[in-house]
């Protein structure tokens, strides 16, 4: 009986000693209630050093955001006994509305009681009594495809501080976004408040019909209540919020049937056509070339679908383009983008020549209805005539009548005659056969002195196949805007056409040039080339036609020339 009761009282203090040990565990929220967009802060808490450990807070994910947290300890001695206590501070933010349940939050064996929050829902009609919120507007419901729509979102601040703000815009599917300029900052007053603005604005263009949703743009940062807080300031006091703009909707519009079905969709607030000539004269010489510029400018659609200007065959004239160039800048209404396209142009015969007008096709968004903006038909006098090179017949041939008008010869004339020309000829053939030795002798002599010399004109680096190659190289490198290429191409040409080894360079080119148009054209290149700084402008198209003009020329033959500096003085 005695052991018995002795065994009882051992296991009631082996008990009550694991109840004095075992862990407690503590879970907490710094509020019950919470509006949509503001954040809770939940502790938990245990009475023992954590020890690198921490609970599993992943059960929260379901109904919270984690945004942040934050782990102390602590230690104190109560009554003789020392004690340890561990703490996290977690920052969550409510996924939901209505009532959300906190689970319980488990360490080893140990688990914290369950907690209930209420999120209620922000309304958009009480914004003007809130210190800080986002606002969003678009300044049409109903667009056709393409057609730009500008998105506006607004943050409104009043008498709080921010710390580390991160703004993120919406993204929408199917929809082009380009941001119209840099943030702007102004004042202004709802219901007696002060507020300031941060506004941020955007041109959409959405890419396919039917009904799309903007997504919320969101706001997060850390707020302090009040402008007073003197000379500490401590993040960590803050409040962590997260704002959203209102959802938005708007009714996207197909191409109408009153477009022409065989031109490209341009939808559009506006659209001009300009043209600029160098030289302007309103004149041209053959086979010198000028060159035409074409800017289109639209507002309110992307540079991406402005259409290339037409291209028409003129007749005695000879069209070299250049690769377009686009731009997009930020106007008073939105997007203005412009296409500009440059043309070098040849005439190849004399007289008036006509240039067709340009139209473009584009839909009116404003008036709703179909435009053309035409750019006027001109006419260019071209002077000068096409160089025709002289055969042998046309520098040898008599003119008829010289031979029909001549005396006939009498016989003894004629014998006179005949034998005064056999001794010119037996002189002649004595001194070609001298002129023959001597030369034969020289060249032996040149060959002794000058072993390894080549000549080139029977060398196999020209050929009219290596020209041919050349040209081709000098086009391609032009089309692809490669300045470095068109120079290594150029040079190329030039040496296979005089068949010349000494063309190595620019300067060489420019001495065998033939043209004012040629040259000007060289000089462009090597400055854009060479020149420190800022590059320069560079037209290949202008210096493949003004090759093209040299090119139709007979070619001159070129006895020590003197070059000209590429940048004089």
């Amino acid at each position: 009986m005695v052991r018995t009761s002795r065994t009882l009282i051992f296991l009631v203090l082996t008990l009550l000693s694991i109840q004095a040990f075992a862990l407690n565990m503590d879970a907490k929220l710094n509020t019950a209630k919470v509006t949509q967009g503001d954040t809770v802060k939940l502790t938990v808490t245990i009475d023992e050093s954590a020890d690198g450990k921490e609970p599993d807070f992943s059960i929260l994910n379901e109904h919270f955001e984690i945004l942040s947290t934050y782990k102390a300890e602590r230690s104190n001695i109560t009554n003789g006994r020392f004690q340890s206590f561990t703490s996290w501070v977690l920052t969550l933010l409510p996924k939901q509305t209505g009532y959300i349940a906190v689970p319980p939050i488990s360490y080893g064996n140990t688990a914290t009681k369950p907690l209930k929050l209420h999120v209620t829902k922000r309304s958009s009609a009480s914004n003007a009594d809130q210190y800080l919120f986002v606002d969003a507007k678009i300044d049409k419901q109903q667009v056709y495809v393409q057609e730009q729509l500008i998105y506006t979102v607004r943050i409104f601040r009043s008498n709080v501080d921010i710390y580390d703000p991160s703004y993120q815009p919406p993204t929408i599917d199917n929809v082009a976004m380009e941001q119209l300029g840099e943030q702007r900052n102004y004042k202004t007053t709802l219901n007696g408040m002060e507020y300031d603005v941060f506004e941020f604005r955007y041109a959409l263009f959405p890419q396919k019909s039917g009904r799309i949703k903007i997504p919320s743009a969101q706001l997060n940062a850390t707020v302090f209540r009040g402008r007073s807080r003197g000379f500490t300031f401590d993040p960590f006091n803050g409040k962590q919020v997260r704002r959203y703009s209102p959802e938005l909707e708007f009714n996207v519009k197909p191409k109408p049937d009153a477009y022409p079905a065989d031109q490209p969709w341009l939808p559009a607030k506006s659209l001009a056509l300009s043209e600029h000539w160098s030289p302007d004269t309103g004149t041209a010489n053959i086979g010198e070339p000028i060159t035409r510029t074409v800017t289109m400018q639209a507002e309110g659609v992307l540079s991406t679908i402005l259409p290339a200007l037409p291209v028409n065959e003129i007749k005695g004239v000879k069209i070299y383009p250049e690769q377009a160039d686009t731009a997009s800048a930020v106007g008073d209404q939105g997007i203005v983008s412009t296409r500009t396209e440059s043309q070098a142009l040849i005439a190849t015969q004399p007289g008036a020549i006509n240039l067709p007008e340009i139209t473009i096709t584009w839909w009116d968004v404003d008036a709703e209805k179909v435009q053309v903006t035409t750019l006027p038909a001109r006419t260019i006098q071209v002077t000068g005539t096409a160089n025709r090179p002289q055969t042998d017949s046309t520098l040898t041939a008599p003119e008829p009548g010289q031979t029909a008008d001549a005396p006939p010869l009498s016989l003894g004339q004629a014998n006179s005659v005949n034998q005064t020309w056999q001794w010119i000829a037996v002189a002649l053939l004595c001194l070609w056969l001298i002129t023959l030795g001597a030369l034969i002798w020289i060249l032996l002599a040149k060959k002794k002195s000058q072993p390894h010399s080549a000549d080139h004109s029977h060398s196999p680096q020209f050929s009219p196949a290596l020209l041919k190659q050349a040209h081709k190289s000098l086009t391609t490198a032009c089309q692809n805007q490669d300045a470095r290429a068109a120079r290594s191409a150029l040079i190329e040409l030039f040496k296979q056409r005089y068949q010349d080894a000494a063309i190595r360079n620019l300067e060489a080119v420019q001495a065998h040039a033939e043209s004012d148009s040629l040259i000007a054209a060289i000089r462009e290149l090597d400055a854009h080339l060479y020149r420190q700084g800022t590059k320069a402008e560079w037209s290949s198209g202008k210096l493949l036609a003004a090759v093209e003009a040299v090119l139709k020329r007979p070619r001159e033959q070129h006895t020590s020339p003197v070059l000209a500096p590429l940048y004089p003085q």
